[in-house]
């Protein structure tokens, strides 16, 4: 079960990879086509409302109602009834997902007022007319979210892996075809030709997978039961998504460029967060939900280990190491000065949220091994004192701070919903987590320390040797230092055996052939 379960992470976090170096070619052409001077805020603006909808269907209530509940349907040899159920699902969704469209269309003005409060005239009319091509996006993720839990409760992730690659080439093309011609309208039109190509993959996936549309299940007591259930979740996110919304919207108050900074800080730090922490949160809910019901608190518990372990000490590394050498890479791979208005805003405050990374990972873990659990209040509870902590610190902190203080308030708030969640999970491991967590964290802290010495000394040998001036040659000295810092935690952890580093150690022992 277990080793079913690293098979699909190691599948998804392959895709995420791909889908994440994909998405950096999408942000390297979208800075070329459109520059570092805040063309492309109105754009990112725009998108909140798509992403938006996505979020929260995907991430909330979908996910961790429905598939813990197709899983049990199908472990009863149901089959008829799950798919009522999805195709009742399809429905309620499909029509809130086409009345957000709508209301995009229709209020494209005062969502541009809402977005970005602190842009220019020009650049807000700009916000409302983006705002109303990207609105078909919205069906389109909508439809993704739903034919995603179908295929998640199978344990198939095709869609999952491939759809976002066929987003962001999407993107891509159109941006690079159209920019001269149709502006950022051309790349939001690639985001909606993108959603649209996910949701049929998505479709045809979950049709391979045993999915049949018949007469809706609107009736069936189990639907009505997980649509109450949904309900806290939905408001919950909702929430969440409206504080992130008003981060973007705070953003826009500190001039032009901070919007796009922002956006391009989030997207950077998604690419080690989906890797690891979204790769195993997505293969772990349905293991997590057998789990529970064959084998109780005890293999939930052993499953918690294994996988908040895994994802801690793969993270530490990239925050602690990310935070002190990332930045010339980024600068070069982007295209981004640090002297041009996005660079000067993004890697002030890039360091602080990828210091955050093993914080959000343990967010995104424990949340899913609650839903596994049958838990959807506590991962609402926790995320909206999460969000609300957010919410009040944000203001003070970027007024203190700048576009640092952004980060910070993530930072805060995230922190503080971690510690929620796993205090939650002492209920359903029948004992708490928390004197374990605290030495997989302080282990891996402490062999990321170590790996930071060895990263910056070779920084300091490789400037020497090469005169590094050039900045090609220094971002090239700064990853190769970076690559050193990674090694030296490998071996470490290794030696010592770090707790959390077993599972993933091994699996690279035998990736490459070698034994314990």
């Amino acid at each position: 079960m277990l080793g079913q379960t690293a098979r699909n992470s190691a599948l998804l976090s392959m895709a995420a990879l791909a889908s994440r170096l994909l998405g950096w070619v999408r942000l390297v052409v979208l800075v070329a086509a459109f520059g570092a001077d805040g063309r492309l805020d109105p754009y990112l603006a725009a998108f909140k409302v798509p992403d938006i909808v996505y979020q929260l269907i995907a991430a909330g209530p979908l996910s961790s109602v429905l598939v813990p509940l197709v899983v049990r349907l199908r472990n009863e040899n149901d089959e008829p009834r799950a798919r009522r159920i999805m195709s009742a699902v399809f429905l309620v969704f499909g029509l809130l997902a086409i009345v957000i469209a709508a209301a995009a269309l229709l209020f494209a003005g005062v969502l541009a007022d809402l977005l970005a409060p602190g842009i220019g005239a020009d650049q807000r009319d700009e916000v409302a007319h983006l705002s109303q091509l990207l609105a078909p996006s919205s069906l389109g993720l909508g439809i993704v979210a739903v034919a995603s839990v179908w295929s998640a409760s199978r344990e198939r992730f095709f869609a999952s892996s491939i759809g976002p690659l066929l987003y962001n080439l999407s993107v891509i093309l159109f941006t690079i075809v159209g920019a001269k011609s149709l502006g950022t309208s051309a790349a939001a039109l690639g985001t909606v030709v993108g959603a649209l190509l996910f949701a049929l993959i998505a479709v045809l996936d979950a049709w391979i997978g045993g999915l049949r549309f018949s007469r809706p299940g609107l009736g069936d007591a189990l639907l009505r039961r997980s649509l109450v259930d949904m309900l806290p979740r939905i408001g919950g996110l909702l929430a969440v998504q409206v504080v992130l919304a008003g981060l973007v919207a705070l953003a826009s108050t500190l001039g032009p460029g901070s919007i796009t900074a922002w956006s391009f800080a989030l997207s950077l730090v998604q690419l080690p967060l989906a890797m690891v922490a979204g790769s195993i949160g997505t293969a772990l809910l349905p293991v997590a939900a057998r789990v529970v019901s064959v084998e109780g608190p005890a293999g939930l518990r052993r499953v918690a280990r294994t996988s908040l372990g895994a994802s801690v000490w793969m993270l530490v590394p990239v925050a602690v190491i990310g935070a002190a050498l990332a930045m010339h890479p980024v600068e070069l791979v982007l295209g981004i000065s640090a002297t041009s208005p996005v660079g000067g805003f993004l890697f002030s405050g890039l360091w602080l949220l990828l210091l955050s990374l093993p914080i959000q990972g343990t967010t995104s873990v424990a949340t899913r091994l609650c839903y596994g659990a049958g838990d959807t209040r506590g991962p609402v509870l926790s995320g909206l004192v999460g969000s609300l902590l957010i919410a009040v610190s944000a203001a003070p902190l970027v007024g203190t701070l700048g576009f640092p203080g952004l980060a910070a308030a993530v930072l805060f708030g995230e922190a503080v919903e971690t510690l929620l969640l796993l205090v939650r999970l002492r209920r359903h491991l029948r004992g708490s987590l928390l004197g374990e967590y605290a030495s997989m964290f302080a282990s891996s802290l402490l062999c990321g320390v170590v790996a930071l010495a060895s990263a910056l000394l070779a920084t300091v040998a490789l400037e020497r040797a090469t005169g590094a001036g050039a900045p090609t040659l220094r971002a090239a000295s700064d990853a190769c230092a970076a690559a050193v810092g990674l090694l030296v935690y490998l071996v470490v952890s290794a030696r010592f055996k770090a707790p959390g580093s077993e599972v993933p150690i091994g699996a690279l022992r035998r990736a490459v052939g070698l034994r314990r």
